[in-house]
This record gives structure tokens, C-alpha cells and sequence, in this order.
């Protein structure tokens, strides 16, 4: 059985191991052109630190290993002015994968959201990420647009 991570904010000192994780999603996401710069990442971590239209979840074991990573933030439709959530990232070390965590990561984020009384959330994936969308179609997400793209450069 794996060892059962707390939940807590993020700090100053997970920024080295949270934009690890940012580049291994930027890997999956953009595999054409990944940003890999951890220091890009620390930057925009920073700017979540007292961010209060956002959120943001580190899952820690008990010896202080951070084994996954979740943060989401307030935005507005620019037509109808309404707010929603907009669920950035969710990672998941591999060596706690399969063991809930991503399930404990999502509630946090839509517990969150339903304090901030906000009615729904979105979360954008690559559509060829088919772990990632199965990871969300678990937690309870459907798909409700599609984005479509034409390379140009061919």
C-alpha cells in the first residue's frame, strides 16, 4: 500500500520540485516544443504565492517528498462576465500513481471552487493525452468543446 500524502498550500521551497513537475506536463501537453526552463515556472508559481483568485494543492508523504501537485484560479467569460474555475495542472509522481491521490488533488480544487461559489470548472488537455482524459473523465469532467487546429508550416 502507498504511503497516504497530506494536502497543503504551496511554498517558496517547493518551487524547484513544482516546476519539475510543470516541465513534465509541458512534455506530454507540447511535445513538439516543451518548455523545459524550470526557472519559467518558478516565475509563475511565484505569482500564486498570495494570489488570492487562485488556489494551489502540493500532496506531501510524511518525510516531506511532494509526490504530486494540483492549482487552479478564478477567471471571467469575457462575454457573459461570469466566473469559473480554470484548472491548470495536475501531477502525479509515478511512484504514487494509481493510489487515489489524483481523485484527493481534484476534490480540493472543486471543493475550493464551490467556496468560491463558482459553478463550473474547465480544464484544456491535449487531445491526444489520453491518460489525462481519462484521469478527468473519472473525476467527473465531460467534453463540451473541441479545439481544432491547422498546421500551416507544411
Amino acid at each position: 500500500e502507498k504511503p497516504q500524502a497530506r494536502l497543503r498550500p504551496l511554498r517558496r521551497d517547493d518551487f524547484e520540485r513544482i516546476a519539475f513537475f510543470e516541465s513534465e506536463i509541458a512534455k506530454v501537453s507540447f511535445p513538439d516544443d516543451p518548455i523545459t526552463d524550470l526557472g519559467f515556472y518558478a516565475k509563475k508559481l511565484e505569482k500564486l504565492i498570495d494570489d488570492d483568485n487562485a488556489a494551489t494543492f502540493v500532496a506531501e508523504l510524511d518525510d516531506g517528498t511532494v509526490v504530486g501537485w494540483s492549482n487552479v484560479s478564478i477567471r471571467r467569460n469575457f462575454i457573459t462576465k461570469q466566473a469559473y474555475g480554470d484548472y491548470h495542472s495536475i501531477y502525479i509522481d509515478p511512484s504514487q500513481r494509481g493510489s487515489g491521490l489524483a481523485n484527493r488533488l481534484a476534490d480540493a480544487v472543486f471543493d475550493w471552487c464551490r467556496e468560491k461559489k463558482l459553478d463550473h470548472v474547465v480544464f484544456r488537455t491535449r487531445a491526444t493525452n489520453e491518460p489525462m482524459k481519462a484521469v478527468l473523465a473519472r473525476v467527473g469532467f465531460v467534453p463540451t468543446q473541441i479545439y481544432l487546429e491547422k498546421n500551416l508550416k507544411d
